[in-house]
This record gives structure tokens, sequence and C-alpha cells, in this order.
């Protein structure tokens, strides 16, 4: 029977988001933790991974064997993430080609991501029977993880569901579905794509916001637990906004401004920028999450809940750019201390 939500290690432990394939920015942060590469400490302490390991970096296939070597020595947890959710689902993304047969890589045919490495194909098999095994949140008494958003009612349904997430992906897909057919949004989307479904990957059209559209997206998102747990909530936006390339009815919703319980939660998958709030505002794509915030800044009612995502999943893209020093980080927050430790 699997579990989704799992017991988190007590004792010390370093957490560690989104790694994204850069296995450089790893090797680097454990070594300033204290880690040798096998992930033995000399005072004991432990790593957690939120998810996130691969895609777009270097060396995707480098990451996974490295974490899910600790985690088989009983070093390390890790939970799941969006990205190796999408794996798993055999859903090609931007930035995921490395894990594909090489005639269906279409961002390594154009060199987007060229540099990046394969997989090969025992490893691409090993990868997804260990992604099927991981849960999707882990809790303490007085911590809790998971890759994007710890919600009441998506941690319930979570905990009811005794299927890996290959399996359970679907059984929530049916759920969802089943709710939309018998509200009558698929007709009505229907007839909002006729009138205004060819204008919405123009950015200079004038496109109201589509309600049914927005209506379905959000139970897609915010109604299917896997979905939430690994990519977070979404709402209607109030207008709609253009971002990667087309009108979007929906935006992200901070759901951490929510949060009130006692338990501390940590999360990544949101790029937070390890800059000043007004740098990283000029970077964010949609609106911004974190607006008014410092990117080590604890968030939330109880100032109980943060985001250590800072942005390493970006670095492919200011290699590209010729940068000489990398804005983005690899970090770590390590528990019960607090303290933020980056890979430089």
């Amino acid at each position: 029977m699997h579990q989704h939500v799992q017991e988190l290690f007590d004792g010390p432990i370093d957490i560690v988001a989104d790694i994204h394939g850069e296995i450089a920015a790893l090797d680097a942060l454990l070594e300033r933790l204290g880690y040798t590469p096998d992930g033995r400490h000399p005072r004991g302490c432990r790593l957690v991974f939120l998810g996130d390991l691969v895609d777009r970096g270097a060396d995707s296939p480098a990451v996974v064997e490295r974490v899910a070597d600790m985690v088989a020595a009983g070093r390390a947890q890790c939970v799941l993430g969006n990205h190796e959710l999408n794996l798993l689902c055999e859903a090609p993304k931007e930035g995921n080609g490395w894990f594909w047969p090489a005639e269906s890589d279409h961002d390594i045919a154009i060199g987007k991501f060229a540099e990046s490495a394969r997989v090969t194909d025992s490893q691409r098999r090993h990868f997804l029977r260990w992604f099927d095994t991981l849960p999707v949140a882990l809790e303490r008494p007085d911590l809790r993880v998971v890759h994007a958003c710890w919600q009441g009612d998506t941690v319930q349904r979570l905990r009811d569901s005794t299927v890996p997430a290959s399996e359970a992906y679907n059984v929530f897909n049916e759920q969802v579905d089943d709710t939309l057919h018998r509200s009558g949004k698929y007709e009505q989307r229907t007839q909002e794509l006729a009138e205004w479904g060819g204008l919405l990957a123009d950015p200079a059209a004038t496109v109201p916001l589509l309600r049914s559209l927005a209506a379905i997206d959000t139970l897609r998102q915010s109604g299917h637990p896997l979905r939430a747990a690994t990519s977070g909530l979404e709402r209607p936006a109030p207008a709609p906004f253009y971002a990667s390339g087309k009108w979007r009815m929906n935006e992200r919703v901070a759901w951490w401004k929510e949060y009130d319980e006692a338990p501390a939660v940590v999360f990544g998958h949101y790029w937070r920028w390890p800059l000043s709030a007004e740098e990283a505002a000029a970077r964010s794509r949609g609106p911004d999450l974190f607006a008014g915030t410092e990117p080590f800044q604890w968030l939330g009612a109880r100032k109980n809940a943060m985001c250590i995502d800072w942005c390493v999943g970006l670095r492919w893209k200011e290699r590209l750019e010729g940068a000489k020093r990398f804005e983005g980080k690899l970090g770590a927050l390590r528990w019960p201390s607090r303290e933020v430790v980056l890979d430089s």
C-alpha cells in the first residue's frame, strides 16, 4: 500500500529544492553543508529533497542517481515534484527532452538544451520505478515539506489514496472530468473557444476573461490533489494576462498567505530570485507571488512558511546568455536552525 504523506526524518535536516539537473551546484552545496558526495555528515545531519531533481540543467541523470543512492542508504528523503510527475505521466515538456528518445527530442534538436546529458534506456526504466515510490509530502510535529503546496483538502485526499502516483494521477483525472461533464462547463468552453480561440496566442489581441475556460483549468489544477501538491493552486484571474505564449485566464495562488497552522511548512517550485524585491519583481513572469518580500524571508500569517527555490533551474538560460556569474542559486534550509546556505 502506497502512502503519499509519510513521516519526515527526526533530528537535524538540510532541505534542498529544485536542483533541475545542476549536478555541479549540488556538489558545491553538499560540500558547503559538510556532506560527503554520498550524503554522509560528521554530525549525523540528513538531507531532504523537495522534488524537481530534473530538467533543463546539465546532467539530470547524475542528479537522480545521486539522490536515489542517498535515499536507498537512508541518508536522504525525497518527495515528488511536478517535473518527475510529468515523466511518470509521459508528458513531454520544455526541458525534459533528455528523457525521451532522440527523434522526439525537440528541445535538443533546436539547441536550446543541447548540453543536457541524456538518459540511457536502463536509467529511464529505473528512474520511472523510483519516481513512483516517492511520497508527495513528509511531516513531523514541528515541520512539513512538500514540493509546491500544503493545503488541507489536498493533503487529506492524498492520505486517502493508497496507489502510486502514476495510478493516482489517472484516478484523480477521472474524478475531475466527471465533475466537469456534469457541470456543463465543457460545452460552455467550446462556445468560448469558437469565438476567441484564434486570438489566444496573439499578444496584441484584446481578449475577455473566458469564464468557463478559467473554471475548467482551475478545477483541473486545484481540484486534482497530485497537481495541486506538486505545482500549486490556481484560481480565475481578475483579468486575462499574456504569459509564455498565450493569454491566460488563471493565476497562481499564494496559498502560504492563508496558511495558519502551527507546524512550519517548507516548499520549492516557485521561482524566487535571490535578489532585492525590486529586481526580483522585474524578472517575474505574470503576477509576482512574492511582491514586497525579500528572498530569504519567512512567509505567511505566522511567518512559518518558506519557499526555498532560488532559481538554479534557470542557469541553462544564464549559460546561453554568456553570464560570467550565476544569479540563480541552489540553496538549503537547515532545520531547526533556519539557517540558509547557498551553493556559492
